[in-house]
């Protein structure tokens, strides 16, 4: 990041996060569900930093982090997929781990299998800062689709959203096919024969007496729903060089950044007929008019130097 890497302006994490109190600025958009005592970029650079103002414009519908955080994971790997379901192998009775050539753990025992990624180019949603939450207990309307942990919320017709860079993790995890909620297992305990699943390694037993636990309903069946949370990318902040540039988004290519949000006319990927056939028309009538205005200036020049 341009503001805390040692090799850029060196900043400490309170220089943005600023603390009144004891109330730190800044919130988990994982966690906090209302838009208050946020951290912007604005706080510092103002809603218009830059000297063009096409560019500026951007703002009302842009978040700066979308143009520049053009990729994430730049010096360390990040965690794209967790799945739980391959967990409990043993090796001669015993948990085990296996490493990429980088470190990053591809399977532990006690957790499941793992997919990292460097140089990561975000995911683009729309975000007012407000979210809801999956919380213990929730019912889960349909088990065939993804079920997302944490929603945020935003459309182009919302005044108060922008576009925003996110990472979305993907997980598999135990529920419960017949109540239809997520299961929480137990995973920890001192020593083995208390049910808990990284001493024991029986999910079975984990689901029973976590949800006991938990005081949540268990049918005695376990399967394994995909589910997915959005995490705001807001640091790793590249040099203004490096930032996104224009083509990246307007553009009809696949690989174009914003091809997966809809809703919106983006000029240069978007293609409506009504749109481009009265831009075309404009341009054809200005063109016709130019070389109208043009002959007219020529005829009455000719003209009046032969009245001369």
């Amino acid at each position: 990041d341009i503001h805390m890497g040692t090799d850029g302006m060196n900043m400490q994490c309170i220089t943005c996060h600023k603390t009144e109190d004891h109330n730190i600025s800044g919130k988990l958009y994982s966690l906090s569900s209302m838009n208050r005592n946020r951290a912007y970029c604005e706080d510092c650079h103002s809603s218009t930093p830059h000297k063009d103002d096409i560019i500026n414009e951007h703002n009302l519908k842009v978040a700066c982090q979308s143009c520049h955080i053009p990729v994430y994971a730049k010096a360390n790997s990040t965690k794209m997929y967790w799945d739980w379901s391959t967990a409990g192998k043993l090796k001669n009775g015993e948990p085990y781990e296996e490493d990429d050539s980088l470190g990053n753990h591809t399977y532990l025992s006690i957790k499941g299998s793992f997919k990292w990624e460097r140089n990561v180019k975000p995911d683009y949603i729309w975000f007012n800062g407000t979210a809801s939450h999956y919380l213990k207990g929730d019912k889960i309307a349909d088990a065939s689709k993804p079920l997302v942990l944490n929603k945020l919320h935003g459309s182009y017709s919302d005044d108060e959203s922008k576009i925003y860079p996110v990472k979305i993790h993907i997980a598999k995890q135990p529920y419960d096919p017949v109540n239809k909620i997520l299961i929480q297992p137990k995973l920890f305990a001192e020593k083995k024969g208390e049910g808990a699943f990284w001493q024991d390694f029986d999910w079975q037993r984990a689901a029973e007496v976590g949800m006991k636990e938990s005081n949540l309903p268990y049918s005695g069946k376990i399967d394994f729903i995909e589910t997915e949370m959005y995490w705001p990318v807001n640091h790793m902040v590249s040099k203004k060089e490096d930032a996104v540039s224009c083509n990246e988004c307007h553009t009809r290519s696949k690989e174009g950044r914003l091809n997966k949000l809809n809703g919106f006319y983006l000029p240069g990927r978007d293609y409506v007929a009504a749109i481009d056939t009265t831009a075309y028309t404009f341009i054809i009538l200005a063109f016709i008019g130019i070389v109208i205005h043009s002959s007219i200036r020529i005829i009455s020049k000719r003209k009046n130097k032969g009245d001369n």
